[in-house]
């Protein structure tokens, strides 16, 4: 709150009479009470009037922290009324009340030895006589001082949340996503803590058990994983997140966007969906600022072999990150132009009656109408599956020791380190450095690859020992079905024939489909068998 400097209905030079103001604030309101800078005021004020320079001007700033760097309104205000020359004596009750920022503080110092302003402070009991070298240090001493403190308080708030974390307890903040089950108590809080005390209002917000999984966000979490490890792209996991209407975090916290001052209005994005499944949180390891300070603090989300797979995936360079169509058939960019022959794909546009249908992008045949031809491969797909020897169709994969291969990735990054210092030094050629580090790399590409080949599921393993191939495919998304077709073979389609005048136009002509079951290579033990 500010008082006005210039009054009305009064001749000039008492309207421009340079004021003496007082400044007070608090950086949290703890108490929720407001009673922070009423009681500085009041100690200002009536230290002004012992002092004999009474207030006619308050600039107040409650729940702003001097040490944070915010941006503090009625403090800019203070400042530019100094310049404007409009203040004569500023009353604070202490140096820390104004910044306890050092170089803040000397800027302060020069703005008021510009334009004549006095400081004086409660605590101290006398004023910051900056015309002097003794006033300047002093104040800047007190601020040093404070500064400390806050440093001091910072470093044991980072001790006390580093133990909680250690411990495998909650230190508080925002719940993450997968986490937080209500235990049936709860807290008041103030959802508007800036405004005035009667403005004020309050909320029962329920006390979050957040070493437990929520059972519904878990699900999704798992089945992010499953879905991406076999295949499908991020975008189109987005999109399945769209039509299920999965609710974001936001959005079942009911939490307000500050930008927007609107309620649950956040959207899914591939960063926050990287974010979730790579974070050691979900693996059940406890956290502080992006370090593992405990493993297995809790009960995991994914595994860790999982997650690592995850990070591999996301960190690959051949992953198509920019932004594109996402495809909303099933064969778009899967099905085959058998005019083309050439590994040509199709892709749905309009035909000339507006109905949706499949044509070649090089030669632009084909013309084959989008939801019978799907429905049509839908039916093949299932047929496939249905069968007893759809286990034959998924290739083996040999045992991997996990341990082994994360030490052995570890071992080649140091030796790169090695070889890095070795040039550095002399000791060996940049030809030698190149080849040794060209070598390794490709050592930890193929690592990265079994990793992940081995933590990831096939597309086709859902139909394993399933009773019902039917039922299966209608629990998959769209993005997990077009993995099935391209894990299960390739599908040609050739042009759609005109009928003639005299012959009604069939929907599909399924002779013009060719579905070619790919039969996986035997790995090397089951060639040695063989043979």
């Amino acid at each position: 709150m500010t008082t006005a400097l210039t009054r009305p209905n009064v001749p000039a030079p008492v309207a421009l009479a340079r004021l003496n103001v007082s400044y007070d604030r608090v950086s949290l309101d703890e108490q929720q009470t407001g009673r922070g800078v009423a009681s500085q005021y009041e100690e200002n004020t009536e230290f002004a009037n012992e002092i004999e320079h009474p207030i006619s001007g308050r600039y107040s700033d409650s729940g702003f922290s001097a040490y944070s760097g915010i941006e503090r309104p009625d403090y800019q205000r203070l400042l530019r009324d100094i310049v404007a020359n409009l203040i004569a004596v500023v009353v604070v009750w202490h140096a820390d009340r104004l910044t306890r920022d050092t170089a803040e503080g000397l800027a302060f110092i020069e703005l008021c030895r510009k334009h004549k302003v006095r400081l004086f402070s409660v605590q101290r009991g006398s004023e910051y006589a900056f015309s002097r070298a003794k006033g300047r240090a002093d104040f800047l001493r007190d601020i040093v001082a404070a500064q400390e403190e806050s440093a001091h308080k910072g470093e044991r708030v980072t001790l006390a949340r580093k133990r909680q974390a250690k411990n495998g307890e909650f230190g508080g903040g925002m719940r993450r996503y997968g986490w937080g089950v209500e235990t049936g108590r709860f807290r008041s809080v103030c959802v508007n803590p800036k405004a005035p005390i009667a403005e004020r209002r309050y909320e029962d917000r329920p006390i979050l058990d957040m070493s437990k999984h929520r059972p519904a966000e878990a699900a999704e979490i798992r089945l992010w994983a499953k879905e991406l490890l076999s295949g499908v792209a991020v975008a189109q996991l987005l999109r399945d997140l769209e039509k299920r209407k999965v609710p974001t975090q936001a959005q079942t916290d009911g939490r307000t966007d500050k930008r927007t001052g609107k309620t649950g209005q956040s959207k899914w994005s591939s960063r926050t969906i990287q974010g979730i499944l790579t974070s050691p949180r979900v693996s059940g390891h406890a956290e502080y600022r992006g370090e593992i300070v405990k493993r297995d603090a809790y009960d995991a989300i994914i595994p860790e072999d999982t997650r690592q797979a995850l990070i591999t995936l996301f960190a690959n360079p051949a992953r198509k990150t920019s932004p594109g169509n996402t495809p909303k058939w099933l064969g778009s960019l899967i099905y085959e132009c058998a005019v083309c022959d050439d590994g040509s794909t199709l892709t749905v546009r309009a035909n000339n009656k507006g109905e949706p249908a499949y044509r070649c992008r090089t030669c632009t045949r084909g013309k084959q109408l989008a939801v019978p031809l799907d429905q049509h491969i839908t039916t093949l797909v299932i047929e496939h599956l249905s069968r007893e020897d759809v286990a034959q169709l998924i290739p083996s994969t040999p045992e991997i020791d996990f341990a082994a291969l994360r030490t052995e990735a570890k071992e080649l990054e140091g030796r790169k380190q090695e070889a890095g210092v070795s040039y550095g030094r002399g000791k060996i050629t940049l030809a030698v450095l190149e080849t040794v580090t060209s070598e390794i790399d490709q050592r930890q590409s193929e690592i990265q690859a079994q990793l992940t080949a081995a933590a990831s599921e096939h597309p086709l393993a859902p139909f394993l020992g399933a009773q019902d191939a039917a039922a299966v495919w209608e629990g998959l998304s769209l993005g997990r079905r077009r993995e099935v077709l391209k894990a299960l073979g390739r599908i040609t389609v050739k042009p759609r024939k005109h009928p003639g005048a005299a012959r009604v136009r069939p929907l599909l002509d399924t002779s013009a489909v060719e579905f070619t079951v790919r039969r996986p290579a035997p790995v090397q033990g089951e060639q040695d068998l063989a043979a």
